[in-house]
């Protein structure tokens, strides 16, 4: 892999499901002018087509195979496809949020997946957001921040989301998901949703958008306008 630009710099967004992370990454890329990569986006549509193709998780070999063929393409603006496909409204369905982390836990989609995160990553500098950028894919990141909320909040958040793509959404089911999603991602032995240590914790739960994506965008700007 050739080595990055100079100025290059990675901003690693990791936290909860529903606190926030796709839309406060893709903000922050556009105002700092960088790339945005949700690595979430991936593991969504692996998910989606395994769903399709009626593998189910226990198909470790099968999954195993299927996943290392798939061939992933990201524009300038991080806009993702696979095979060919742009899947961005099809990931975001009820089905796929309640299956996606029986299959991001498996170990060879992780592997197969993170080569491809880095050298997408590496190429410029970027915002990258999911569970385990910061302590896996890019624990050497210059920025690292971890976005929680409550599970009420994220629930809330969740509906609305699923309602704006037209599917349909049950606040008590989405929230019961959110819970076991936590539960799983945070047990998984293979890259665990866990914070860095060095990472900065962000609830916002009582921020509004604009709020944190501020947060993240001033201490980026600070940090690089003070450098030597």
């Amino acid at each position: 892999m050739p080595n990055p630009p100079s100025d290059h710099y990675i901003v690693a967004i990791d936290g909860v499901s529903g606190s926030g992370k796709s839309s406060t990454a893709r903000t922050v890329a556009q105002r700092l002018g960088i790339l945005h990569l949700d690595t979430g986006a991936m593991y969504r549509a692996v998910t989606y087509l395994c769903l399709e193709r009626g593998l189910k998780p226990a198909q470790l070999p099968e999954i195993h195979d299927f996943v290392a063929g798939l061939d992933w393409r990201a524009d300038a603006s991080g806009n993702l496809t696979v095979d060919g496909r742009d899947l961005s409204r099809e990931i975001r369905s009820a089905p796929v949020n309640a299956a996606v982390s029986d299959y991001a836990r498996i170990p060879s989609v992780r592997e197969a997946l993170v080569p491809v995160q880095r050298a997408i990553g590496m190429r410029q500098s970027a915002v990258v957001e999911g569970r385990d950028m910061a302590t896996v894919v890019f624990p050497d990141a210059r920025f690292k921040f971890f976005l929680s909320a409550s599970p009420e909040v994220r629930a809330k958040r969740r509906v609305l989301e699923l309602q704006t793509l037209g599917h349909a959404a049950d606040y008590h089911d989405v929230l019961k998901n959110l819970s076991e999603r936590d539960e799983k991602d945070s047990g998984r032995a293979h890259s665990p949703l866990a914070k860095a240590q060095d990472a900065e914790e962000i609830d916002t739960s009582g921020l509004t958008f604009e709020g944190q994506v501020s947060i993240i965008v001033e201490r980026v700007r600070k940090a690089l306008a003070s450098a030597p």
